[in-house]
């Protein structure tokens, strides 16, 4: 039958099958966020989420109530860029040689927020720092 090909599959999804709300509870950071598109035009909004069981990983889900992640980035190596402001948006990229990713946060506290946590992934560093806030912010 086919339950060979189900168990070589059941191994390789982990993570990304976690449900968002599940992942965003144990997460380093979490929120909504738009990825803009290639030519910085139009952008898709999502939920993005650091895993604290996979902190060097960006997860981005539809939505925050989404069982299984759409696409995932594996942030070690980036170099997180600043940008400045355009028309009041809060935006930044993640570098690495041609491939380039701009988000926009909804407030400059965000942005800041994700350029941290973005740039401690990239670094390879693990460990959360001492947070007093909850990382989720609905």
């Amino acid at each position: 039958g086919h339950t060979m090909l189900e168990d070589r599959e059941g191994k390789h999804k982990g993570i990304l099958e976690k449900g968002a709300a599940e992942v965003s509870s144990r997460s380093l950071l979490c929120s909504s966020l738009q990825l803009l598109d290639k030519n910085g035009k139009g952008g898709t909004r999502g939920w993005f989420v650091i895993p604290q069981d996979d902190p060097l990983v960006l997860y981005i889900y539809a939505a925050p109530q989404d069982v299984r992640a759409h696409t995932s980035i594996p942030l070690l190596g980036y170099q997180v860029r600043d940008m400045p402001q355009s028309e009041s948006r809060h935006l930044f990229q993640l570098v690495q040689s041609r491939q380039v990713f701009t988000f926009v946060a909804d407030t400059e506290e965000l942005k800041q927020r994700w350029m941290k946590a973005m740039a401690r992934s990239a670094a390879g560093i693990t460990h959360p720092e001492e947070e007093e806030a909850g990382p989720c912010d609905e």
